[in-house]
């Protein structure tokens, strides 16, 4: 188990170090980035690293930080979906409530089915929580995306040879200790 994750630890600073050393540009890398977590505010089931490729190609971002992005989504993914109905319930609070027995205020009470109320009223419950999710994902993957791409150029425009010098420190104190 602990050589599993010294492996884990080993690969994920390679790529880190290889996605800072990249010459194309900080635009193409922050591009990479943000289409490879884009898909992770959805569900996918499963098509979500392959949709952040295929997004990151359309746009000519960089794949090696879609990948990355993707796979930490996934790992995020728990956080995300709860993001997703938080911020989907504060729009459903802010939109207004429309009456849920507009349609059967002409009917009297006693030839309301009870139970067919409690159904409809489930359904739509059920309805409801499926738009907020819809409304938060669409909203967080607009606002993330956008957020997202402005802060990783500043880091890599202001911070890039700082944390390369950073890492490469740290990976020569870590092969003189052995």
């Amino acid at each position: 188990m602990v050589n599993l994750l010294r492996k884990l630890k080993r690969a994920v600073k390679y790529n880190l170090f290889q996605l800072l050393r990249i010459k194309k540009g900080a635009h193409q890398v922050a591009l990479g980035f943000v289409t490879g977590f884009f898909p992770c505010w959805f569900p996918t089931f499963g098509a979500g690293a392959a949709l952040s490729i295929g997004i990151t190609k359309l746009i000519r971002g960089n794949i090696l930080a879609s990948i990355i992005s993707a796979g930490l989504g996934s790992i995020l993914w728990p956080v995300l979906f709860f993001m997703n109905f938080k911020v989907g319930g504060i729009w459903g609070n802010l939109k207004l409530k429309h009456d849920k027995t507009g349609m059967i205020n002409d009917i009297t009470q006693d030839e309301i089915n009870v139970e067919y109320l409690d159904t409809v009223d489930n359904i739509n419950n059920w309805n409801q929580l499926g738009i907020e999710f819809l409304v938060g994902s669409i909203i967080n993957s607009i606002l993330f995306t956008t957020l997202g791409y402005f802060l990783i150029m500043l880091i890599l425009q202001r911070y890039r040879s700082a944390l390369l010098l950073m890492m490469r420190r740290k990976s020569a104190n870590g092969k003189s200790k052995r």
